[in-house]
């Protein structure tokens, strides 16, 4: 038992839970309570999908060479974290507006992607089989965790300050990347 694999495969599963909030959910909250129509965030997402082609390889290089994946991986857990909470404050209807605060989401969601693939494949050799499927299921099993826990956010605070829970649950994530130990 390996008390990295088990942080790391929590990180990634913090990571899908994520992703599948706000794939589920976002797209609802922007058309019917922002009032956005589907052609504006189409627009949106397209913009707030950019970091994963922008930051992604020079981050893996990064952490390969000055700072770590440790590091790397807590501040993206933070901006993810801050930036998330801010959707629930954010109430106007300007396209660039949200395109940025999604933007910023999706910037820290990189750092962490990139980070817990980095971190995963430089700990896991070749003969872990059952670590590399545990680490690959993660994803299913956030996409069935999220809408039981959303489902409670929604009953409990509503659907704008929902995503304040999200935020609070990304920043969890801080206990497991603050206790990895450096891969250098």
């Amino acid at each position: 038992y390996n008390k990295d694999f088990y942080r790391i495969s929590l990180s990634n599963i913090l990571l899908n839970f994520f992703y599948a909030w706000m794939t589920i959910y976002m797209p609802i909250y922007l058309h019917q309570y922002i009032g956005f129509n589907w052609e504006e965030i189409g627009i949106i997402f397209t913009i707030m999908l950019l970091p994963f082609v922008i930051f992604e390889i020079p981050l893996g290089n990064i952490a390969d060479k000055k700072l770590g994946e440790k590091e790397i991986l807590s501040i993206g857990f933070i901006i993810t974290a801050i930036s998330t909470i801010i959707i629930s404050f954010v109430t106007i209807k300007n396209l660039w507006l949200w395109a940025l605060v999604l933007f910023i989401t999706r910037m820290g969601a990189a750092m962490i992607e990139v980070m817990n693939e980095t971190y995963f494949f430089k700990k896991v050799d070749g003969k872990s089989s059952s670590e590399l499927s545990f680490f690959r299921i993660t994803r299913p099993l956030a996409y069935i965790i999220t809408p039981l826990i959303a489902g409670l956010a929604f009953y409990f605070v509503g659907y704008k300050y929902s995503f304040i829970v999200l935020g609070v649950i990304v920043f969890y994530g801080l206990r497991y990347s603050l206790t990895l130990k450096d891969t250098k």
